[in-house]
């Protein structure tokens, strides 16, 4: 039998086959890697930055952030005011019954522990001997991994803990680790995000082996959200004029639903998106939406679940192309008809709880196979971000400007509708309410909706909205545009680790 040693590599694990022996198992676990052994090369570098960057930006059945089940994007339009979900039990997702100790607001603080593996991989590979170029490389796309992960359980759970190198370099002493000032996690991200942006390439093109590799486009989008996020719409506004520049390739597809189709992967509308293939990362879309009935798509695993509730389809204008991805009336398989009027009716209907959310390969499913699809996920596409440069100007300059309007237009024009007009607008607070509508009928379950209504200002109405429209109760006040940290970090932290207010 094979004598076999396993090595830590700040949370993953290498294996080694070193010969044949005896028939006898042996392990030994280090707590460092042996330099002599592993990285010493340019390829053990990209394998340890592939593993410990990109691991937990993956899409790949119930596997990383971006996961269709528990997902930092999904459950974030969940929590929204479209957001529902067919599965009686989700909701304290859905109505915003958060508290201490619930399985669903935990479940995202698993990804928090990939800090320190990047923390760990940035130091190994600091003291590799490789070419600037390639050393500088892969230490930006480290970097532009911490800032985007910090990024991600910021907006979440507000500042974390996050240890330097020394205190990882000492797993076996017990240290407490306080979370960060607001102001300290505040600069992590942009000293992170900023420091990446500098080195990596604009973009990649979709015939380049390195598609779907980190970018200055990744970089600037994520520090856009940010500066969105924290109200800073001079910053705002300059990095989003900076993604239209023509060095990044950037540009709107004429066709709103060929973006996520399997046919038009790596679209120039695609600023990032987890890389699927079949076999190698595949993601359960389908049959999170559709419902068991529904007719084409009888090879598919369906569950019926998420949904965009009634009162949100409604606002969508009659002609929208966009409507093209979104499932609202149907004939099932047993012939019965479905749509708003027949199944609202009753909890037992179908489309009872909204319309579906189909999106991806919408009606043909090309993509999907069983209850797997090959079609790339999209993470963060170029709509998403000249709408929010709109914003940003607007209310930066507090004024309707001419390139605003010029970006809510080319959305509007794409999806068949009439192009706005300022004679439309009675103030710019009108403009940032028929904008922020625009971007939730352009960018349903793409992850936007809860940032964009916290950022409004507007989500606590938003959620009592929803609530009172579906006859539910909810317990969202200004602390919930934030989930609870896990009971475990609060008792672990023994009184240094302290929980969000209101819980």
């Amino acid at each position: 039998m094979k004598n076999i040693k396993y090595y830590l590599l700040g949370g993953v694990i290498t294996a080694f086959s070193l010969g044949l022996t005896s028939c006898e198992l042996e392990s030994e676990i280090y707590d460092s890697i042996n330099g002599g052994i592993f990285p010493t090369t340019e390829s053990d570098a990209e394998a340890l930055v592939t593993g410990n960057a990109y691991s937990v930006f993956m899409n790949n059945g119930y596997d990383g952030m971006f996961n269709i089940a528990t997902g930092v994007l999904l459950v974030s339009d969940l929590m929204s005011d479209y957001g529902e979900c067919t599965w009686r039990g989700w909701e304290p997702i859905l109505y915003n019954r958060w508290s201490v100790g619930n399985s669903y607001n935990d479940n995202h603080w698993r990804w928090a522990k990939y800090m320190g593996k990047i923390t760990m991989t940035i130091d190994r590979i600091e003291k590799m001997d490789l070419s600037d170029d390639v050393k500088n490389k892969y230490l930006a796309e480290l970097h532009c991994a911490r800032g985007w992960l910090a990024f991600s359980m910021w907006d979440l759970y507000g500042p974390i803990p996050i240890a330097d190198i020394e205190t990882l370099k000492k797993p076996l002493e017990e240290q407490i680790i306080p979370r960060l000032s607001e102001e300290e996690m505040k600069n992590f991200i942009v000293t992170e995000l900023t420091a990446a942006a500098s080195v990596l390439p604009y973009s990649y093109a979709k015939e380049s082996s390195e598609y779907g590799r980190f970018t200055k486009g990744l970089c600037n989008m994520v520090l856009l959200k940010f500066y969105m996020q924290t109200q800073q719409w001079a910053k705002a506004e300059e990095l989003g004029r900076e993604l239209t520049k023509a060095e990044y390739g950037y540009k709107l597809e004429p066709n709103y639903a060929s973006i996520f189709k399997l046919a038009n992967e790596k679209n120039a509308e695609t600023i990032w998106a987890v890389n699927c293939l079949r076999g190698t990362q595949e993601h359960k879309w389908h049959p999170h939406v559709l419902p068991n009935d529904f007719p084409g798509s009888e090879t598919l695993t369906k569950w019926n679940g998420y949904k965009i509730s009634w009162d949100f389809f409604d606002t969508f204008e009659p002609g929208d192309k966009r409507l093209e991805t979104i499932i609202y009336a149907y004939t099932g398989t047993d012939g019965t008809t479905h749509s708003e009027v027949n199944d609202k009716v009753s909890s037992d209907k179908l489309l009872y709880y909204g319309a579906i959310p189909c999106k991806y390969d919408c009606y043909d499913f090309v993509g999907t196979q069983g209850e797997n699809s090959e079609t790339d996920y999209i993470i963060y596409r170029y709509a998403d971000a000249v709408t929010l440069y709109a914003e940003a100007m607007v209310r930066n300059q507090n004024m309707i400007t001419d390139e605003a309007l010029y970006w809510l237009n080319e959305i509007r024009k794409r999806a068949g509708l009439s192009e706005y007009q300022r004679s439309d607008f009675s103030n710019t607070r009108d403009f940032l309410d028929k904008l922020l509508l625009e971007r939730g009928h352009e960018l349903f379950f793409e992850g936007c909706r809860r940032q964009d209504l916290i950022r409004d200002g507007s989500y606590v109405d938003a959620i009592k909205h929803k609530c009172q429209v579906v006859g539910q109760t909810t317990l969202v006040n200004k602390n919930y545009e934030r989930i609870p940290l896990p009971q475990s970090v609060i008792n672990e932290g023994k009184g240094q680790i302290e929980q969000n207010p209101g819980y």
